[in-house]
């Protein structure tokens, strides 16, 4: 993933509010995951962004966001939700140096493009290719 030019942090949050979170720049370009968990928790195909792990901070709700672990994830990654709204909003895998965010939860993603499609071997019927690059596993 390629990062976008650093303007500083973007922030983002939950659909309730309760939630919220700061992510220092620059962040990656938006990939679209198609893998079977990230369907079944959003009910489409979700987009991701990322910045660095130590870049992030939860700035409300610390105590309140709730992790998922994927039960069949490949790469052992975890989802952030709220327990309120049920606002899917973080994706992280142990040990890895970046904070995956779901773009539809920033305030604001102008500017951030839209890059590669990840699990594409993975998508669902409906879902045609665009042109754009496509990467069968995401390892």
């Amino acid at each position: 993933m390629r990062p976008v030019a650093d303007a500083g942090h973007r922030e983002g949050g939950c659909l309730c509010g309760r939630i919220r979170y700061r992510a220092a720049e620059p962040l990656t370009a938006i990939t679209i995951c198609h893998c079977t968990e990230c369907r079944a928790t959003s009910g489409g195909t979700p987009a991701h962004t990322s910045c660095a792990a130590d870049g992030f901070a939860l700035t409300a709700g610390a105590g309140e966001l709730r992790w998922f672990p994927g039960p069949t994830s490949e790469t052992g990654g975890e989802r952030g939700f709220c327990p309120t709204c049920g606002s899917y909003l973080l994706f992280r895998i142990d040990g890895d140096a970046r904070m995956y965010l779901t773009a539809g939860s920033l305030d604001d993603a102008t500017g951030i493009p839209f890059d590669t499609h990840i699990w594409w071997a993975s998508r669902a019927p409906w879902e045609a290719p665009d042109g754009r690059p496509t990467i069968e596993r995401y390892d």
